[in-house]
């Protein structure tokens, strides 16, 4: 448990940074397969994709917060800008049409 709690602590300072999971693993002085391991026992996920849901939920964030920033600006700040098919990725995760999801972001901006 320990360890998948330093690994989300390590996204949440590293996320607009590639992360390799080799040297996240280093960093926090374990091997690649015990770090899978935990991640698979208390996560259900692997540390990859445990890493995509962290930066997509930043990016949901960001795009709450601040809708007017752009999409592009937005994905590279959260670390998805070598990411292929983010739309469809947050589309997924979110269950949420990203162009009715900006549209709604930028209203509400608008009514604050």
């Amino acid at each position: 448990m320990q360890l998948v709690i330093e690994a989300m602590q390590y996204f949440g300072l590293h996320f607009p940074d590639p992360i390799e999971i080799r040297e996240l693993a280093h960093a926090l002085g374990t091997s690649v397969s015990c770090l899978d391991f935990s991640f698979e026992q208390i996560r259900g996920v692997t540390p990859v994709r445990a890493l995509q849901e962290y930066r997509l939920n930043k990016l949901f964030v960001m795009l709450t917060d601040q809708p007017r920033l752009g999409l592009g600006k937005a994905i590279r700040v959260c670390g998805l800008g070598q990411t292929p098919g983010v739309v469809a990725l947050f589309e997924r995760e979110f269950g949420i049409d990203m162009p009715l999801f900006l549209l709604t972001c930028r209203r509400a901006a608008e009514d604050r």
